[in-house]
């Protein structure tokens, strides 16, 4: 079998020009025919692969694949999502999904491929990243626990205390659990309020401050001499004093030696606050390359949809094209038999059946029809008159029986006919073809958009719906079976916005509201556009937010997901982005059956 043998058909160009790596070869293994994108893979020309078998172009990185994928082939006919790695010349390892299939009553073997090298990358990426997630955390506890100087984060307008270290209890004399909930003041730790509000009032100046001395008192009545290192952190849309105290009682007496603490004290307390704000940030964008990984998955079986629709389809066409020359000589014959009357009168149903868009019916309308179209083709003399009838229905050209009666009850026109559907059906295997290219374009431009997250280009024109898209193109796969998704878009606005950001919000409400229904129920996400803001509604019918949890959930590390499911800084990344880089609101109301979380951005 050689090129000659293919016709330079539509197919040859879908096989030349398909996204994915295609080849056709003997049952001992030497390839016959190759696209291009399969010969990119392993980094040869035509000539080079044509007439060999893989193991004698040494192309499969695993030679024991290769036996593997013929055992299978041969038992069952067929291979699967077979994942195999190949070796171009210069040593460079492609990671491909394998498809295979015996052909032409099991003479040749027709297979297809999709690189998934860059997936399996990202997977390889994502685990790297859910470990370093994991230690940016112990790093972060780590800091302020074992810090052997004192450390408290209280509520920077309140005053009232959130957290503190074992060195803090033991400066100020009390336990965590008397200190937590309460002021400075309302446990007298400072000498005066004149202390405390100086030092607010210095913190909220600059955003922190460094080498303040200060006089606390100690609970048994002892004065303590301190020196403090603060700054201001944004947490839950509410600003955080974090202080780092260092006792230096013991030598406020030594002048000298205090001078020189001081500067090693401050270098520290400088090099201390530059780590935990280091370890904030790697937190937040872990969590954000952790939502990407949760896709990938997701997206190579989406992939592989229509990549298989396409593999059976132009089977199809191929086992068609073949047949071309029985096609001839059967037309050779009809047009022996009809007049010129009775060729302009087919050419009148080709030329209407091929433009007409496939009409779809439902179970009920399409079984009445096909019955009363059974019985038709009966009287007409039709010897399977119901396997006409369900190949008109299928092909959604029911509605021209009647107005073709003259050519459908003339049973010389039947051969003709037969050969006018089976190219119809050819020509809707094209248009199937296009349609899963289109859809596979698709899913890989919205995973490269999702994928870019940098916001440093500042704010650009942005189109909401389309980022929200984005989003709902890429959870597809994991909405299809039992998530029924309804969206508003009366309109298209374009807003000034961080477009990447914008699709981490809609990752985190969507991939929320589906793991609170446990990938079953209804979404809706709604669009409203308003004079000077848009606003975004996700809605859920799932179980609903408790009461007790709804002051916590845009807490830092609060998730009520199982462990390794979710690192509690999600919705927190939400409200930072619309509230501070945005400058917009985000609310939500939330009762048993029904969540909605409420988004709006200014336009500006």
């Amino acid at each position: 079998m050689d090129l000659q043998q293919f016709p330079s058909t539509l197919w040859e160009k879908v096989f030349r020009l398909s996204p994915i790596g295609a080849t056709i070869s003997s049952l001992d293994g030497r390839y016959i025919h190759i696209n291009d994108v399969f010969l990119s893979w392993i980094g040869r020309s035509e000539d080079e692969v044509v007439g060999k078998t893989p193991l004698e172009l040494g192309i499969y990185y695993h030679p024991e694949d290769r036996e593997r994928i013929r055992n299978e082939l041969f038992t069952a006919g067929f291979v699967h999502n077979f994942e195999v790695k190949f070796e171009t010349k210069d040593g460079v390892v492609h990671t491909s999904l394998l498809n295979a299939k015996l052909i032409e009553d099991g003479q040749y073997i027709l297979a297809t491929g999709q690189d998934i090298t860059e997936i399996k990358d990202k997977e390889k990426k994502n685990y790297e990243l859910q470990e370093e997630l994991r230690l940016s955390k112990d790093l972060f506890e780590r800091i302020f626990r074992l810090n052997p100087a004192a450390v408290s984060l209280s509520d920077a307008e309140t005053g009232r205390y959130i957290d503190v270290n074992a060195a803090y209890e033991t400066l100020v004399g009390f336990n965590r659990n008397e200190i937590i909930g309460k002021t400075s003041l309302e446990l007298g730790i400072w000498k005066t309020k004149i202390d405390r509000a100086t030092l607010l009032a210095e913190v909220l100046k600059k955003g922190w401050t460094t080498g303040l001395e200060a006089s606390i008192n100690h609970s048994s009545g002892a004065e303590k001499h301190v020196i403090s290192g603060n700054a201001i952190l944004q947490m839950d849309g509410r600003p955080r004093l974090l202080a780092i105290l260092i006792d230096i009682t013991d030598s406020k007496n030594a002048k000298a030696f205090l001078e020189e603490a001081v500067v090693a004290r401050t270098r520290e307390l400088a090099e201390t606050l530059d780590d935990l704000k280091k370890a904030q940030n790697q937190l937040i964008f872990s969590e954000k390359m952790a939502a990407l990984g949760q896709l990938v998955a997701g997206v190579a079986h989406e992939i592989n949809n229509p990549l298989g629709a396409i593999s059976a389809l132009s089977g199809e066409i191929q086992s068609h094209s073949l047949k071309i020359a029985n096609r001839l000589m059967e037309l050779r014959k009809i047009f022996g038999s009809l007049s010129e009357t009775d060729l302009q009168r087919c050419c009148e149903f080709v030329s209407k059946v091929f433009v007409h868009k496939p009409i779809t019916l439902g179970f009920s309308d399409s079984r009445k029809i096909k019955k009363k179209l059974e019985l038709t083709f009966l009287d007409w003399g039709y010897e399977k008159a119901y396997d006409w009838a369900d190949r008109l229905l299928d092909l959604g050209i029911h509605s021209y029986v009647g107005e073709f009666s003259d050519l459908f009850g003339n049973l010389k026109f039947k051969e003709m006919l037969d050969i006018l559907l089976v190219e119809l059906q050819m020509n809707r295997n094209h248009e199937s073809i296009q349609l899963a290219v289109e859809r596979t374009s698709k899913i890989v431009f919205s995973l490269k958009s999702y994928s870019r997250l940098d916001s440093s280009l500042g704010k650009q024109e942005t189109d909401i719906v389309d980022t929200i898209e984005t989003v709902l193109t890429l959870y597809n796969n994991q909405m299809r079976d039992g998530v029924k998704v309804k969206t508003s878009f009366p309109s298209r606005p374009k807003i000034k916005a961080f477009p990447d950001d914008l699709i981490q919000v809609w990752t985190n409400l969507i991939y929320n509201a589906l793991q609170s229904m446990q990938f079953k129920g209804n979404i809706s996400i709604e669009l409203e556009n308003l004079k000077d803001v848009v606003k975004v509604r996700v809605c859920d019918d799932g179980p609903g937010i408790p009461d007790e949890i709804k002051e916590k959930i845009f807490d830092p590390f609060f998730t009520t997901k199982a462990l390794g499911e979710g690192s509690g800084l999600g919705l927190l990344i939400v409200r930072r982005s619309i509230e501070e880089k945005h400058g917009g609101e985000i609310t939500f109301h939330s009762v048993p059956g029904k969540t909605v979380f409420c988004v709006s951005l200014p336009k500006g």
